[in-house]
């Protein structure tokens, strides 16, 4: 009786010890997280110091490589100013960023609103736009140590032009979702295995409306690997308000299937949240961290105000017209704190699904910003201090 007791025992020990080793990842670990500055990108093609929003970033051989984006040389967009987009790559030395950046290369034409990958090859340069065209190219950028360069290799381009979109790599593929194809919103998603610099795969578009300007990310769940999506709007079309999702999707790569992950956590007051033109990254072995973008609010309000606006003219509203053409008007001259960008960074683990909100940081409050993971190691790269004004500031922040 005693030692069947006392097997038992062991028995029931050792169940609870399989069942916490079953799910390694169920526990979230306590995330500390410090800020430093890394030196500010330098001026584009001879401009001053103004930072870019919407560039390709990524890391290749120890060196952050910034490629292209956009800004407001001359005179703000208030004052009528024309935006300008760069073909200019620079990078700098992470195990010597006091070294300053090094003007590193040029893309074949200035671009911005495309998507970046880091990958084990270097970094994967997708789609996006200027003022003149819409590409469909992919680029491999890679840092070429004896020419102290950045290598450019062309990959297999999209079946179609492609902008404002998102991507992710894991397992050596990178997917691709959302953003216009052939300058229309769309709901594409797409993988390529740039090691066998293999076609483009069209798989399961995702449900719901477009997304524009979303957020992707790649991690282990209880169930294998998926892609999560979030973020992101559907603008006007025809009799439809524009849409900005409040919820997060995700794919799973063996079932080839999406769902509705999760909805976005709503702020203490009850408004909810949108992480369009924000950033996601992987962490661990079991999370994913979201920040930056706009406020969901400010951003509704302001993509569907043309459609507000033609009701009112339909209605002879002229009350409302007024309302609406003063709210245009003052849109741009907000000072910043009045657009709210997103300052939280939240993880979601994927075995728990459970959200958890690590703090609040003015170096996240940007929108169109570029944001690569490199072990520990969390850079934020220039964005959009509000619409039309940029900063030059690369925050570096150490997670514990």
């Amino acid at each position: 009786m005693y030692n069947k007791t006392i097997l038992t025992g062991w028995l029931v020990l050792l169940l609870f010890a399989l069942a916490g080793c079953s799910h390694p990842a169920s526990k979230p670990k306590e995330i500390m997280i410090n800020w430093s500055k890394l030196p500010d990108l330098p001026g584009m093609a001879d401009t001053a110091s103004l930072g870019v929003s919407a560039p390709f970033v990524g890391i290749s051989n120890g060196k952050l490589l910034v490629a292209g984006g956009c800004n407001f040389p001359d005179k703000p967009v208030t004052e009528g100013g024309a935006k300008k987009y760069y073909s200019d790559i620079f990078a700098l030395d992470l195990s010597a960023p006091a070294a300053g950046w090094k003007k590193a290369g040029n893309l074949p034409h200035p671009i911005a609103y495309g998507a970046a990958v880091t990958t084990p090859e270097g970094i994967v340069c997708i789609g996006g736009n200027n003022s003149d065209s819409f590409f469909p190219d992919v680029y491999l950028l890679s840092w070429n140590k004896t020419d102290e360069k950045a290598d450019i290799r062309k990959l297999p381009s999209l079946p179609a032009p492609m902008d404002n979109l998102s991507a992710t790599y894991i397992d050596n593929t990178i997917y691709v979702a959302g953003g216009n194809e052939d300058t229309h919103p769309c709901n594409t998603f797409l993988s390529m295995e740039p090691a066998t610099e293999s076609n483009w795969n069209s798989l399961p578009g995702f449900p719901g409306a477009a997304r524009v300007q979303p957020v992707l990310a790649a991690q282990k769940a209880e169930d294998g690997t998926r892609i999560y999506l979030a973020g992101g709007f559907q603008p006007i079309q025809n009799d439809m308000d524009a849409i900005v999702p409040t919820d997060m999707l995700s794919y799973h790569l063996a079932s080839k299937t999406w769902r509705t992950e999760t909805k976005l956590p709503v702020f203490a007051n009850g408004d909810p949240r949108t992480f369009t033109g924000g950033c996601a990254v992987s962490y661990g072995d079991s999370s994913i961290l979201l920040m930056s973008g706009v406020n969901y609010d400010c951003f509704f309000n302001a993509i569907n105000r043309p459609k507000r606006m033609a009701k009112a003219v339909e209605q002879f509203d002229t009350t409302g017209i007024d309302c609406l053409e003063r709210e245009a008007k003052e849109y741009m001259h907000h000072p910043v704190e009045w657009y709210k960008f997103n300052t939280a960074l939240l993880q979601y683990n994927t075995f728990t699904k459970e959200w958890k909100e690590l703090g609040n940081y003015e170096q996240l409050a940007r929108a169109g910003a570029g944001a690569v993971l490199t072990g520990d190691s969390l850079i934020i790269v220039n964005g959009e201090l509000k619409p039309g004004i940029r900063t030059p500031q690369v925050n570096y922040a150490q997670i514990k």
